[in-house]
């Protein structure tokens, strides 16, 4: 009698704790849910304000850009042009000479902050920046870099009585990047 005594009393506490032991798991859950979201807001907020310095950074690398680098944009055929931005007109339209973009000697030279020189007589142009002299020829295929004889793609030639001279040629030796857009025939310089 005493074990069927001993087991009803653990059937009854088993039944009536049941209940109980469902509803803790229940409170686990929810306060497991609660700890989650308490543990990861701080992290929230963190990734949001990382997410607010990384633009904020990628603005400034843009402007340090704009206050490093000079951009000129051309287009074959036509004068107008851009220089950080800033529409203005070239005497001359860039043209497409043996595969080669020629642009107006002056304009180039002028927007990459380049002392530019001609003599007549002789028909040479020369830029010097930063310690680089370059002297080019008219209809030579020869320049001269810092006194060294370099050979050119395309010499220099004359439209309507102004000077073009081979953009890859003298922006490569002025230290200059560039981007080409064939379907608009759209130069982007970088200097």
């Amino acid at each position: 009698m005493k074990n069927k005594a001993a087991i009803a009393t653990c059937l009854l506490v088993f039944f009536v704790s049941a209940p109980l032991f469902a509803g803790d798991q229940l409170m686990t859950k929810l306060y497991f849910d609660n700890w989650l979201k308490a543990a990861t807001s701080p992290l929230d907020a963190q990734i949001s304000e990382l997410r607010f310095a990384l633009s904020e950074l990628t603005k400034a690398a843009a402007e340090l850009k704009k206050e490093i680098f000079t951009e000129v944009k051309v287009v074959i055929g036509q004068k107008a042009a851009t220089i950080d931005g800033v529409p203005v007109t070239m005497d001359v339209a860039p043209v497409i000479k043996d595969g080669r973009t020629m642009v107006p000697v002056r304009f180039i030279g002028e927007a990459f902050g380049a002392e530019v020189s001609w003599d007549g007589n002789a028909r040479r142009v020369t830029y010097a920046l930063e310690g680089v002299k370059i002297e080019l020829v008219i209809g030579e295929k020869k320049a001269r870099v810092n006194g060294k004889i370099v050979e050119l793609d395309a010499e220099p030639i004359i439209v309507n009585e102004r000077t073009l001279v081979p953009l890859r040629f003298v922006g490569e030796h002025l230290n200059a990047t560039f981007d080409w857009e064939a379907g608009s025939q759209t130069v982007t310089i970088f200097h």
